[in-house]
């Protein structure tokens, strides 16, 4: 059944990310509207007065978005929606805009015809087979070492972390996820280490203090108790994307491994640089054998 999906969106910075990655799971397109919350124009008003009414849509503390988007399948409005879910952090939070799914009965001109794209030739690989061996699906990855994933909630104790590190010694980034099993973020193995050393050895971090900056990082560590303090923001890889995804996800974010996520962002397993590169050895030894 058709739906209308709205998105009332509070915190303007998120809008690019979402537009981005609703545009990648096949979002026909969004309409955008400018909207303001009611609440916040009354107390917006109190203080500058009615004369500033023309002034409405400049104020940033009242200023949204809305966004209307049409959806005809179930599964993409459900991934849509996780997407939104991912991006805003949750609409449970305060001030973090609202989301509603709407039926409608009738649906034209949704899907138009596009100009074909002009497709980019990749340079020349330094061997042939190379450039199969990017498009290796990451389904097929996952099945050579067979990682279960580091899971810990957000509370979690960062020296509960460690334990559960050292429970899958082959997994160095443990994956934070929410109540509902969404993932939220990442702890690698060197940051979790940096953090949990501080408090055994804080004088090694105290004599790389120089200026204001260094001074304001040590205070930071000083203060991470739990997996939220140390998380870094979620990166991920999909079942059906490939080994060139995932490693450009590995390399940009000084990552070991990634969690392998579903269209709901949950975790479904676990692939490190150690997988990739057992995947390009292993299509070369089935070749010279």
């Amino acid at each position: 059944m058709p739906h209308l999906l709205v998105v009332i969106l509070d915190d303007l910075e998120r809008m690019p990310e979402l537009l981005e990655e609703w545009q990648k799971i096949g979002i026909p397109g969004v309409t955008i509207l400018e909207s303001v919350g009611g609440y916040r124009v009354s107390t917006w008003l109190s203080r500058v007065g009615l004369g500033a009414l023309d002034r409405l849509f400049e104020a940033e503390e009242v200023r949204r978005r809305t966004l209307l988007v049409a959806v005809e399948d179930d599964e993409l409005l459900a991934r849509a929606i996780a997407e939104a879910e991912r991006v805003v952090g949750g609409f449970d939070r305060p001030n973090s805009g609202l989301l509603l799914a709407l039926p409608v009965a009738q649906i034209k001109g949704l899907y138009q015809a596009q100009a074909e794209e002009t497709h980019q030739e990749l340079p020349p690989a330094v061997r042939p087979d190379w450039m199969v061996r990017r498009d290796t699906p990451i389904d097929v990855v996952l099945d050579i070492l067979d990682l279960e994933p580091t899971i810990v909630n957000p509370d979690t104790p960062l020296d509960v972390v460690a334990q559960a590190m050292l429970d899958h010694c082959n997994v160095h980034v443990a994956c934070v996820v929410a109540e509902d099993g969404r993932l939220i973020g990442l702890v690698g193995l060197r940051r979790l280490a940096d953090d949990l050393f501080f408090h055994i050895f804080p004088e090694e971090f105290l004599s790389e203090v120089t200026d204001l900056e260094d001074v304001m990082q040590y205070a930071d560590k000083s203060q991470m108790r739990t997996a939220a303090d140390a998380m870094q923001e979620p990166v991920w890889v999909k079942s059906g994307e490939t080994v060139k995804d995932a490693f450009k996800r590995m390399h940009e974010h000084r990552l070991s491994g990634l969690p392998v996520v579903d269209d709901q962002y949950q975790v479904v397993g676990y692939i490190n640089l150690l997988e990739l590169m057992a995947a390009c050895l292993r299509k070369s030894q089935d070749r010279t054998g």
